[in-house]
Parts: C-alpha cells; sequence; structure tokens
C-alpha cells in the first residue's frame, strides 16, 4: 500500500547556519569526489540534519559540479528512495486482503512515529547542537576580542619599539657626527702639533743663524776693536811727534773712544736683545703649543727684529769705518807739515 506523500522532517524555530552548512558541505566534498554520491549526500544532508527541503537550485548553489541536469536527476532519485523506503507491503497469500491493509497501516503508523521520535530527537540534538554552537561562538568572540586587545598591545608594543628604534638612529646619528667631529679634531690637533714642530725646527734654525750672526758680529766687534787700538796708538803717536795737534788728536781720540764704546755698547745691548729675543721666541714657542695661529707673526716679528740688529750692527760697523777714515783723513792733515818715518807703515782700513 502507498504511503502518503513524505514531508521533511520539521524546522527548528532558528535557520541552519550556513557556515556550518557550508563547512559540512566541505567535509562531504572531501569525503565523495564522485558528483551524483555528492549531490546524493548533500540531499540527505539538508532534508534530515536542517530540515531544508533540497531543490536542485539549492543542491547545485552548494556544490557546483557537474550541470543542472545532475542534481535534478539525484534529487529525482533521493525523492524516490525515500518513498520506496515509506511504503509498507503486506504480502502473504493467506491474509485476506482488508488485514493486508489493516496490518500494512499499522506498520505505516509505526513506522511514522518511530520517524517522529527520531525526528524529535534529532531537534533536540540540533537545539543542543546550536547551543554548544552558540558558547563556542561566544568563546570565538571572546578570543577574537582578546586577540585584538592582543593586536592593540603588540601594536602599541610596535609603536614603542618603533619609536626606540628611531631613538637608537638618531643617537647612532649623534654618535657618529660625534666620531666625526673627534676625528677631524684629531686631524686638527695633529696638523697643529706638525705645524709646531715645524715651528720648533725654524726656531732651532733661526736660534743657530741668530748664534751664527752674533759670533760675526762679536768677531766684526773685536775687528773693530783691534782697528781702534791700532788707530788710538798711531793716534798717540802722532799726538807725541806734532804737539801742536795735540788738542785735535786728543779731541779726535776722545770721539773716537766715545765711539768705540758706544758700538762696544750697542753691540753688548745686541747680545742683551738676543738673549731677550730668544727668551721670547721660547715663551712665544711656547704660546704657539696654544696658539699655533699666531705663529706667523711672531716669526715675522722675530726676522724683523733680526733684520733690525743687522741693520744696527751694519750702521755701527759702517761708523767705525768712517771714524777709521776720519783719522786717516786727519794723519793726512798733519802729514804736510811733519811727514812721518820712511819706516812707519800706512794704515789703511779693512774691508769688513
Amino acid at each position: 500500500m502507498t504511503a502518503s506523500p513524505v514531508s521533511p522532517p520539521p524546522m527548528p524555530s532558528e535557520a541552519a547556519p550556513e557556515a556550518h552548512l557550508a563547512a559540512d558541505v566541505a567535509a562531504l566534498r572531501a569525503q565523495f569526489p564522485e558528483t551524483r554520491a555528492l549531490y546524493r549526500e548533500v540531499c540527505a544532508l539538508l532534508f534530515f540534519r536542517y530540515g531544508i527541503t533540497p531543490t536542485a537550485n539549492k543542491l547545485y548553489g552548494l556544490v557546483r559540479k557537474g550541470s543542472m541536469g545532475t542534481p535534478t536527476e539525484v534529487l529525482a532519485q533521493f525523492w524516490q528512495d525515500l518513498r520506496d523506503k515509506m511504503h509498507v507491503t503486506i504480502a502473504h497469500p493467506e491474509l485476506p486482503d482488508a488485514l493486508k491493509a489493516i496490518a500494512a497501516n499499522a506498520v505505516q503508523s509505526i513506522w511514522q512515529a518511530a520517524n517522529e521520535a527520531a525526528a524529535g530527537e534529532l531537534a533536540t540534538l540540533r537545539a543542543e547542537t546550536r547551543l554548544q554552537a552558540s558558547e563556542a561562538e561566544a568563546q570565538r568572540d571572546l578570543a577574537r576580542a582578546a586577540v585584538v586587545v592582543a593586536e592593540q598591545k603588540t601594536a602599541a608594543a610596535q609603536a614603542e619599539l618603533d619609536a626606540a628604534g628611531q631613538a637608537r638612529a638618531a643617537l647612532q646619528g649623534e654618535l657618529e657626527a660625534e666620531r666625526q667631529a673627534h676625528a677631524a679634531a684629531q686631524a686638527r690637533q695633529e696638523e697643529g702639533r706638525r705645524q709646531i714642530e715645524a715651528l720648533e725646527r725654524q726656531l732651532g734654525e733661526m736660534h743657530t743663524q741668530f748664534s751664527a750672526d752674533l759670533e760675526r758680529t762679536r768677531e766684526q766687534v773685536a775687528v773693530a776693536q783691534e782697528r781702534a787700538s791700532a788707530t788710538e796708538r798711531r793716534a798717540l803717536r802722532e799726538i807725541d811727534q806734532e804737539r801742536t795737534l795735540r788738542q785735535k788728536a786728543e779731541q779726535a781720540v776722545a770721539e773716537l773712544r766715545a765711539e768705540l764704546a758706544a758700538v762696544q755698547a750697542r753691540a753688548q745691548d745686541t747680545a742683551v736683545t738676543g738673549a731677550e729675543e730668544r727668551a721670547r721666541l721660547q715663551a712665544e714657542r711656547d704660546t704657539l703649543g696654544r696658539l699655533s695661529a699666531q705663529r706667523g707673526q711672531a716669526l715675522e716679528h722675530g726676522e724683523a727684529a733680526q733684520a733690525d740688529l743687522r741693520a744696527e750692527l751694519e750702521a755701527a760697523l759702517r761708523r767705525a769705518e768712517r771714524a777709521e777714515v776720519e783719522t786717516t783723513a786727519m794723519r793726512r792733515l798733519v802729514s804736510p807739515r811733519r811727514r812721518a818715518p820712511a819706516t812707519r807703515t800706512k794704515f789703511r782700513p779693512r774691508p769688513a
């Protein structure tokens, strides 16, 4: 006997979550790679688990395999199989037809009651599953919130880390600038040290040259003194011989002695000035260790002083020579009145 039309299990009050359905379909896709078997299992999933009446469009929208004819054929076969399971036939030759119909109705009633009981249990399981799913979703939301908080903390920590990295980069830049400045200062210090050494060498050369010039000056003064002594002796002899010219000769000798004293005083002053100049140059050399920028001025000053000393020395020598020339001229003035003895040697000034 044919059963009444098959109706799907009662639908729950809440619609099935699309995410769960998609996850279940994905699991079935992995278990049943064959297209028709996959459509058949999705039909059973929709009808028995989610209480949704499957349609060809729904099946194709979930599976998306094959052509549109495939879900239509699979759906038709699914309904046919379901009707066959619901159809109960009592085939016994000794039973009358009325009893067969009663027995078939009874078996069908039992089947429907069992189906309804199973549907109720299924609904309970679905409710429990949905409750567990809601709790899981709540825990998932809490976990997501915790993840968001953690991400915010991580972002803040990353920002602090970036700021620290920028500060570190800035400090490294400042350190590199300090290193470059230190290297430049060391280079300037090395250059100053080389300049000081060169200046010390120049001062040493100047000291040597000044010592040599001073020694030559002393020799020239000694020669001038010798010449003055010889001139004085000759003048005294001429004064003894020519008493009439004594006053002029004495005056000439006095002037010559004064000039000699002046030359000696200037030579002594030159020596003192040279010693003072050496002391000053030594002080300037020490000062140049701190103020190397003033080295040229001190050097020029020393050279100018030395040039002045040389000029004064040359002037003194010229004055001594002029004194000798004046003495010679005086002697020549005296010679016409009284000629000197033949053995007398004529005085000739030697070149300086």
